[in-house]
């Protein structure tokens, strides 16, 4: 097991970062109460331009000087402070705190390490966007009752046209699970996809060409389904599955999605905190009890297939 950064020695790492970014946040308000100021009395003074002009001057000056200090003096003042906090957070605190859950084995953590474009095109859980915006980090994998799994941050984006302008749209981001068997005397023919509608974010990519309903009119309203073959789906999809991928999405609290395609399964969870980052403006201990949550967060995906195994073989 990795040796761990103590609570203690974490935290002075942490309030140093904190500080650094309070203080920096304090010189930038300053700075602009200044520039205020001073833009204030000479627009006042100034009678060429018309009231309202003067006032929009004596706004927007004062905001774009304190954004360029701000700029400016983040990367120097504030950034190596936090990173050195960040990265002793991932590389000396969360693999050995995962480890102490003892809920998987052989498990690895890589920091900078992630999923590949082509992981997550191939298994079409979420819309992967254009190739050069993915990115993914925080790579977990290791194994659970026996089956191989990947955890990793992913962040998905496409180039998008508005009017004249071009702007980059983030499309997902969130975390992704791939397990490598879902059940052992079944596969999917095809990709078998599992979308929730109840939230307004739309992750679908592509999608497999049958639109299927399941004979649960609450998992319909729920969730959509489309399937390669829609006889292998109802094979794969029994009532005790639509059972356990209802408690997971009620256990997420976010929209989630799951593909079945082979023997691999899929789980893709849509939030926007990424799962290992140091945070200065929460506690240790409560970053350390974030981090057993996404834990057990994979081990519930896993027991969809687990307990579904071991319900077929009663």
């Amino acid at each position: 097991m990795q040796e761990k950064l103590t609570d203690q020695e974490l935290e002075r790492l942490q309030k140093k970062a904190k500080g650094r970014v309070i203080l920096w946040g304090i010189c930038t308000a300053i700075v602009f109460v200044l520039v205020l100021i001073v833009f204030g009395m000479y627009m006042y003074h100034d009678t060429e331009y018309a009231i309202y002009e003067r006032i929009f001057a004596a706004i927007v000056g004062p905001i774009v000087v304190a954004g360029g200090f701000a700029g400016l003096f983040y990367p120097l003042f504030v950034k190596r402070s936090y990173e050195n906090f960040n990265l002793s957070f991932k590389n000396k605190y969360v693999l050995p705190t995962l480890q102490s859950a003892q809920l998987f084995e052989n498990l690895e953590y890589q920091p900078f390490g992630g999923l590949s474009y082509d992981e997550i095109r191939d298994g079409a859980v979420v819309n992967c966007g254009q190739r050069e915006y993915f990115h993914s980090e925080d790579l977990l994998t290791g194994k659970y009752q026996d089956i191989r799994f990947s955890y990793s941050d992913i962040e998905t984006k496409r180039m998008v046209r508005r009017g004249k302008k071009r702007e980059l749209q983030t499309i997902f981001e969130g975390q992704v699970m791939i397990f490598s068997s879902f059940d052992s005397t079944k596969t999917s023919f095809g990709h078998l996809q599992i979308f929730e509608k109840e939230f307004l974010s739309n992750i679908e990519g592509w999608t497999a060409q049958n639109k299927v309903k399941s004979e649960d009119e609450v998992f319909n309203k729920r969730f959509t389904v489309y399937a390669a073959d829609p006889h292998n789906a109802f094979y794969i999809l029994t009532p005790r599955m639509l059972e356990q991928i209802t408690r997971l999405a009620d256990r997420v609290g976010k929209q989630i999605a799951i593909t079945f395609t082979g023997p691999i399964m899929y789980v893709a969870i849509h939030r926007t905190r990424s799962m290992f980052n140091g945070y200065v403006d929460k506690s240790i201990a409560t970053q350390q009890q974030d981090i057993l949550d996404d834990a057990d967060l994979l081990r519930q995906a896993g027991d969809l297939l687990i307990l579904e195994m071991a319900s077929m073989s009663l």
